[in-house]
């Protein structure tokens, strides 16, 4: 009785009929055979109505994807029927549904029914499904309960494919990877955790992983150039001065109602806030754990080149901007610093971007030795001098210390080689020494400006581990205070007290401060503004507080005089007025880097003031030097990223031989009529004038000379024309 009742029980209750099934499958396939109808008459009639709610439909799935490995041959369409449902029906499915379709497929997927070939595109639909939804749900207000457990999900994915099965895990892992980094550019995710997550996918065992999360790192800030690039705004009014005379057609209007709805979404754009956001690698948590993890990773030599040049990059970009010490990447980098090796110029850009001003010289200087021995010699071609002297040049912006005298003074020598590359490589050595480090160049190459300057004392000397701070970019910050106090007159406010200030004192009075001994007072008159020559005097407060007027010694008088004490060919007087005019020119400039001080920080300053204190820093220098050019400061960059054709530097286009030309030649012949002559072809343009007339009708030319005179011939012209076209005929044919 209880069997029976069972038996009865068994198209209703799935859970009892799984069980049974999967211990016998042979006895219980009429009943699977008859829920399998069941099924696909479902299934059918939901596809009618997929937005409702159907329980039935959701226990039919769950009950097929837990037997279909008993009845393979039967059930082998049923992978692909809940796949083609999934995609048709993804948005409007109700999310019980959608859920037991999901949680069927990934039953199958690892019982192994379903293939990955025919899972891929599915996982397309699924990743961007996440990656909007996760958008979606930040669009507001950020969601930090769900970032956090989203990421923290992504890092336990990063985890798994360390461990366990590799190949269910890899495309897993893959995924998380590239969820983060495409919210990360969606700007969604741009936090720290986000990029430690990615950072710690750059040390996973599989290497689709590992150099998707390196080539983030690498291209982070060029992603956000190109989504920054503005686009093609259309003249919205030019377009409507055509749009009324014009014809007025459909076309026509939907272009004018595109134009409009495009400005309109730029103007909202306009008005957003700015985002502003940190190159990846500022957000890492541990740099310098991180760079020696990756460091360790290039000793291992498990990867191709490719991918460890890649790595190599990296860990040479993390040092030059967090100004880290991994001593051991220094002579990893010299194994491959030969002409012969493969991508060498990517491996120079490495030595210069992981140098900066905290590296030990004598770590940088068998560095620089190796690029000169092997790159700087008579033995190789001109480009490849010229990349070793770029490559050196490029060091030494970061780290001057780390070259010797001797070996610079050597590779100036280039100034003057035949080959226009390897001379400009040594002359932008020279200009570059000539503004930080003078001294080391022979006195030939210093130039007049930086011999000034050492006259002068106001050349800062360069030491080890000194601390570049904010105050080394104002200077000339006072040529900007000077020339908006030059350009502007409307600020000046007259005290009401003036009149009565100018009977007592008789007019302004200058008067010196504490801690300075010397005023500087230009005066001009007349002629001299016209001519546009300033006399510059100098006033010295006496022991007793007069004043007395005294020759202020100009640059080249002093240049004289130091020249002249190095020869011991100076008196004890004209010593004394040196040094007095020495320590004036120090006091001066105390006084003025006090004034930029104050300047600096009691004023933001806009790009517009960078701007003009560039040029008038410029203005200011070439006025100094007469015309002698200086190396921009926009060429000297001590941290970031080095492009490689800043080593390559320029380079004459190689001659080509007869293959390559003559593939150019065919080349430009592509599309184009064949050359040559259009006399005898058929094919012509259009016809001549004499078979136009030909064909006109008689009335349009009776009127004609010709015409007329054709009708009064006599008989004797017409024969003598018959002949000539009998003849003309005849020679015509052979």
């Amino acid at each position: 009785m209880g069997r029976r009742n069972r038996a009865a029980l068994l198209p209703t209750h799935l859970p009892q009929l799984q069980n049974l099934i999967k211990r016998d499958s042979k006895s219980y396939e009429a009943e699977f055979l008859q829920q399998w109808r069941h099924f696909q008459s479902t299934l059918s009639i939901f596809c009618l109505k997929p937005d409702e709610d159907s329980k039935e439909l959701s226990e039919l799935v769950t009950f097929m994807s837990q037997v279909t490995q008993c009845y393979p041959e039967i059930t082998k369409d049923f992978s692909q029927q809940i796949v083609d449902l999934l995609k048709e029906h993804c948005i409007v499915l109700h999310p019980e549904v959608r859920k037991s379709l999901v949680q069927a497929l990934i039953l199958l997927r690892n019982k192994g029914i379903v293939d990955n070939t025919r899972d891929k595109n599915l996982r397309e639909m699924l990743y961007s499904h996440i990656v909007n939804d996760i958008k979606n749900s930040n669009a507001k207000a950020t969601n930090n309960k769900l970032n956090k457990t989203l990421q923290s999900f992504m890092f336990t994915m990063l985890e798994s494919a360390k461990s366990g099965n590799s190949d269910e895990n890899a495309i897993a892992a893959k995924k998380s990877v590239d969820v983060c980094i495409d919210l990360y550019h969606k700007n969604v995710w741009n936090d720290a955790k986000t990029v430690n997550v990615i950072a710690e996918a750059c040390f996973s065992p599989v290497t689709k992983v590992s150099v998707t999360a390196v080539k983030f790192f690498l291209n982070s800030n060029d992603h956000q150039e190109e989504e920054e690039e503005d686009e093609d705004i259309p003249d919205l009014k030019k377009m409507q001065m055509a749009h009324q005379h014009n014809a007025k057609t459909k076309a026509n209007a939907r272009k004018m109602e595109a134009a409009r709805k495009k400005v309109k979404r730029k103007s909202k754009n306009k008005d957003k806030a700015e985002s502003f956001n940190f190159s990846a690698l500022h957000l890492l948590n541990d740099p310098q754990g991180f760079a020696e993890k990756l460091y360790s990773k290039l000793n291992q030599k498990d990867d191709r080149w490719e991918v460890r040049l890649m790595k190599m990059n990296l860990v040479s970009r993390v040092i030059g901007i967090h100004q880290l010490t991994i001593l051991g990447f220094y002579p990893l980098l010299m194994k491959y610093l030969q002409p012969s090796q493969r991508d060498v110029t990517m491996v120079l850009v490495c030595a210069a971007q992981a140098s900066h001003s905290l590296v030990p010289p004598d770590i940088l200087e068998p560095v620089i030795k190796a690029i000169a021995n092997n790159f700087v010699t008579d033995r190789v071609a001109n480009e490849v001098m010229a990349v070793g002297i770029n490559g050196i040049r490029e060091i030494c912006i970061r780290q001057p210390l780390a070259i010797e005298p001797a070996l610079l003074q050597d590779l100036t020598q280039y100034k003057s080689h035949r080959d226009k590359s390897v001379l400009m490589a040594a002359r932008s050595l020279i200009a570059l020494f000539r503004e930080i480090n003078p001294e080391m160049l022979l006195r030939k190459d210093r130039g007049k400006t930086a011999t000034i300057r050492m006259k002068d004392g106001s050349i800062k000397t360069v030491t080890y581990g000194e601390s570049n701070n904010n105050t080394s970019g104002l200077q000339g910050l006072e040529l900007l205070d000077q020339a908006e106090k030059d350009e502007d007159w409307g600020d000046w406010e007259v005290d009401d007290s003036s009149d009565e200030s100018d009977d007592e004192g008789g007019g302004w009075v200058n008067v010196a401060s504490d801690d300075e001994d010397f005023v500087n007072v230009s005066l001009e008159d007349e002629k001299a503004e016209e001519a546009g020559e300033a006399k510059k005097l100098q006033y010295k407060v006496g022991p007793n507080g007069e004043i007395i007027k005294t020759r202020r010694i100009g640059k080249r008088q002093m240049k004289k005089m130091l020249d002249a004490e190095e020869q011991t060919e100076i008196t004890e007087e004209q010593r004394q007025k040196l040094l007095e005019a020495v320590k004036a020119r120090r006091a001066e400039e105390a006084a003025k880097y006090e004034a930029s001080i104050k300047l600096a920080t009691t004023r933001i300053l806009t790009p517009a003031d960078f701007a003009r204190l560039t040029e008038l820093k410029e203005n200011n220098e070439i006025e100094q030097s007469q015309g002698t050019k200086k190396r921009g400061a926009d060429e000297i960059e001590h941290e970031g990223e080095i492009d490689e054709m800043t080593i390559l530097g320029p380079r004459k286009k190689a001659k080509q031989d007869y293959e390559q030309r003559m593939a150019s030649v065919q080349e430009g012949r592509e599309g184009r009529e064949k050359f040559g002559s259009n006399k005898g072809k058929k094919e012509r343009g259009s016809t001549t004038n004499r078979e136009k007339a030909r064909n006109k009708n008689y009335l349009m030319v009776a009127h004609k000379t010709a015409v007329v005179w054709k009708s009064k011939r006599s008989l004797f012209d017409k024969q003598k024309q018959l002949r000539a076209a009998i003849e003309k005929q005849k020679k015509s044919k052979h």
